[in-house]
């Protein structure tokens, strides 16, 4: 099984038919407030290609009685791509590796890679609950789906951060892959040992958990939390979606800054004291005067400048020459009645 999780990169989608039937154990979420906007957040921290966390919202979306946001994260970076589709928010991530908000999300959705961790001494099922705990709410539901002996591992852990723990294993003929169970719980505000949950959930890992069917089975009713945008990002810079952020919501889209760099009317401005002609001939060299027409005495003339560099020799000796650079400005003057052409050198 190892061999083959590390080709595939430790993904292991959750069966359509599994989904739902989790689906019926998940009821329209709890403190909905008309008055107040409010927001359903479910994370999928090895989300795939976004197709299992997709299915399960899509009857809570339908339910209509409040605003869900799905946020994902996956490494392989194809199926991200695939992901961003299905999914609200995607990172294309290791997920140790990325920035997001403590105690925002609802609801946990948990698949995690079955295997060891690169040291060999934590099994990454356990690595991913203990670091994702964080994100639930107090009261936020967490479905655990994890090879049915991994759950020894977390048991602990699992009795003392959640309560109202109950599990099933995966029917046939999903269940001989992997011999899978889900595991569904409740955060707890107050970590503390159970030891009648630890010895249930070591029961399960060694025995034979109920299997999940399509039956009314107690519901899991996931918190909703104050709408708006929350920390969610890499740790790590990616430059282009570093370059979509800044395009969305950086300096250049700010009103009080494009205003005063570039105003919707270009007024024409008096300088303090009169301009030089050597000030005159630098502008129109520099292009900002190109192609200004002038007019003076009846005459009309057409302006260009251009500035070029030249070699100039500043020592000449029977043992050396000696060249220095030289920037050369030249004003071109187009007569519009006579079409006469005058070089101006400065």
């Amino acid at each position: 099984m190892r061999l083959a999780g590390l080709a595939k990169g430790g993904f292991y989608p959750t069966p359509d038919r599994v989904v739902d039937m989790i689906g019926t154990l998940i009821r329209s979420p709890y403190g909905y407030n008309r008055r107040t906007p409010e927001t359903l957040r479910i994370l999928d921290p090895c989300c795939g290609a976004g197709e299992a966390l997709g299915r399960l919202t899509d009857p809570l979306r339908r339910s209509g009685k409040t605003t869900v946001e799905t946020y994902g994260i996956e490494l392989h970076k194809e199926r991200a791509e695939e992901a961003a589709e299905r999914l609200d928010h995607v990172l294309s991530s290791d997920a140790f590796q990325t920035s997001i908000a403590n105690g925002m999300f609802g609801l946990l959705f948990l698949n995690p890679p079955y295997d060891w961790q690169q040291d060999e001494n934590k099994r990454t099922e356990h690595a991913f609950l203990t670091h994702c705990t964080r994100y639930l709410v107090d009261g936020g539901v967490l479905v655990f789906i994890v090879p049915r002996a991994q759950l020894a591992v977390s048991a602990r852990y699992l009795s003392s951060h959640y309560t109202r723990v109950r599990c099933w294993a995966f029917p046939d003929p999903e269940r001989d892959a992997f011999d899978q169970v889900v595991l569904m719980a409740i955060r707890r505000a107050d970590p503390s040992p159970d030891r009648y949950t630890e010895a249930q959930i070591r029961e399960w890992a060694a025995g034979e958990p109920e299997v999940l069917r399509s039956v009314d089975y107690p519901a899991f009713k996931p918190p909703v939390t104050a709408a708006g945008d929350i920390l969610f990002t890499r740790r790590t810079v990616d430059s282009i979606a570093a370059a979509t952020e800044a395009r969305r919501t950086g300096l250049w889209v700010n009103p009080q800054i494009t205003d005063a760099l570039w105003p919707a009317t270009e007024d024409r401005t008096r300088p303090l004291m009169p301009l030089r002609r050597g000030h005159m001939a630098m502008l129109v060299a520099a292009g900002f005067l190109n192609n200004l027409q002038l007019e003076a005495d009846g005459r009309r003339i057409l302006v260009k400048g251009r500035t070029s560099k030249e070699m100039v020799l500043v020592d000449d000796t029977p043992e050396k020459e000696v060249f220095r650079e030289r920037i050369k400005t030249t004003v071109v003057a187009l007569g519009l009645d006579d079409g006469e052409i005058t070089d101006i050198a400065a």
